[in-house]
């Protein structure tokens, strides 16, 4: 029984000796983890990634790759074009020929910045924001170079009847920003909107995918003509509006923009096409 006891007395400092390193463990490790699913010790740098995040830029602008690194001491961040495994910059110091290329960094901040100006569509890709630890930290951020699309829905050819409703769709898609502007021409002309009965009402909605929209409430002959969607960093787009005189409409356009489609002809002119179609024994 003494024995027992003894036994007892010597394992109960032990057993709680190593349960609270166990604690003491788990507890530290937590403290480690972010919410990437990133461990870091304390004393090392690490990546901000919501701050580092895959960047969308327009063909012949600028782009800029942001790193942002945390707790960085006394090492260094450079940038490595994946696809060929080309270092570009190392600091603020460029290590390419390519004079595109420029390194951004200020003193005292987080940020370390890749510029690439007079953007080609070779430039898309990942690149490598990576830092001078033991082993060496990397982050990939993903570079896309995208030209926007001026579209006019319905092109490109629209026929309409005089006093029908004529609206003309215009959408600017892949721009990483709207454009500043959108201007409608008819024939060269920059379109006047008036607000008048019968005139032109232009509207502009902005946003992932900006569209214009110009209506005339009323056609009359004199809108036939070519109209131009012209936005501020997009190629321009045309269509062919003609507004038909007559009481029997030659062509319907939805509401919504679609594509203008030859519904209904004339009772004469149906008849003259359909009696080219008869075998002549018919119509002898």
């Amino acid at each position: 029984m003494l024995f027992s006891t003894l036994v007892v007395v010597l394992l109960v400092p032990v057993l709680a000796s190593e349960l609270a390193q166990q604690e003491a463990g788990e507890g530290s490790t937590e403290d480690l983890l972010l919410t990437e699913g990133q461990l870091y010790d304390p004393d090392q740098p690490f990546f901000d990634f919501e701050e580092s995040a895959n960047v969308t830029a327009l063909l012949g602008k600028t782009a800029i790759l942001n790193c942002r690194v945390k707790n960085i001491g006394n090492r260094t961040v450079s940038w490595i074009r994946h696809r060929d495994i080309h270092l570009l910059t190392v600091g603020r110091f460029t290590y390419t020929s390519d004079e595109r290329f420029s390194s951004r960094h200020s003193a005292g901040s987080d940020d370390w910045l890749l510029m690439i100006h007079y953007l080609q569509e070779r430039d898309g890709g990942m690149y490598e924001c990576q830092i001078s630890t033991t082993p060496p930290q990397s982050h990939l951020i993903h570079l896309s170079v995208v030209e926007p699309e001026t579209v006019i829905i319905g092109g490109p050819d629209v026929y309409i009847n005089t006093g029908s409703r004529l609206a003309l769709t215009c959408s600017v898609k892949y721009s990483p920003e709207p454009p500043a502007f959108i201007f409608w021409y008819h024939d060269d002309k920059l379109v006047s909107y008036e607000r008048t009965r019968g005139g032109v009402v232009v509207s502009t909605e902005k946003g992932l995918v900006t569209t214009s929209r110009l209506l005339v409430q009323f056609a009359e002959t004199r809108h036939t003509g070519l109209y131009t969607c012209s936005p501020a960093n997009s190629e321009p787009k045309s269509v062919n509006v003609h507004v038909i005189a007559g009481d029997q409409p030659a062509a319907i356009v939805h509401e919504n923009g679609g594509a203008g489609v030859l519904a209904l002809l004339s009772l004469p002119l149906f008849l003259a096409l359909f009696s080219l179609t008869l075998p002549p024994l018919l119509l002898s």
